[in-house]
């Protein structure tokens, strides 16, 4: 299975739009807890920091059980790659009892509706990777703040989902290596209306 989500992220590849200094600037802060209304993916760790611009991003859901579909795609820019499950039906993306913490998991492991999960480098540029690790607690956790409705396709709903989560990653070859990472995320995802 995570072969081929590992495949699937290949083919999603997103730029970063504007410096992470700007997006800082302009009270983009991936530390303040706060969900930004851009489209965008962020994350803090002891080393550094990012604000990627995803108003270009087009989510589309491949299959990872029977009640959730995962939405992933790679940072051209920050060689970050993440993982974020939803509900496979429209119907159950709706319902009032989403706006709470679910857990986080290993990476490329999502397989109950908004777990989420990511790999980015240790530091910018580098070749070592930090990976997320299973929990969920006060420190390990990914809060879904907002679902809106925005419209309909044939075959799909479309939503806006705002998140902020904690996270412990470990270094990939020396688990002994964990860093905390905190964020947020505003992604626009589909289900199926079927």
């Amino acid at each position: 299975m995570k072969a081929f989500l590992l495949s699937a992220a290949c083919f999603m590849l997103f730029a970063c739009s504007g410096s992470d200094e700007d997006n800082v600037n302009n009270g983009n802060n991936p530390g303040n807890g706060e969900v930004s209304n851009t489209l965008h993916m962020s994350f803090k760790t002891p080393d550094w920091e990012q604000f990627i611009n995803c108003e270009q991003l087009d989510l589309y859901g491949f299959a990872v059980s029977e009640s959730a579909n995962a939405v992933s795609a790679t940072s051209a820019s920050t060689k970050e790659t993440f993982y974020f499950s939803i509900p496979v039906d429209s119907s159950a993306m709706v319902a009032p009892g989403n706006l709470k913490k679910y857990a986080i998991t290993g990476y490329g492991d999502n397989v109950n509706p908004f777990e989420f999960s990511q790999k980015l480098p240790i530091t910018q540029g580098s070749a070592t990777y930090l990976i997320s690790s299973l929990g969920f607690g006060a420190d390990d956790y990914n809060e879904v703040v907002a679902i809106q409705y925005i419209g309909s396709e044939p075959n799909n709903a479309v939503f806006k989902v705002k998140c902020r989560y904690a996270m412990h990653a470990y270094e990939l070859g020396n688990s002994q290596n964990i860093k905390p990472i905190t964020g947020t995320f505003h992604f626009k995802v589909r289900t199926s209306k079927n």
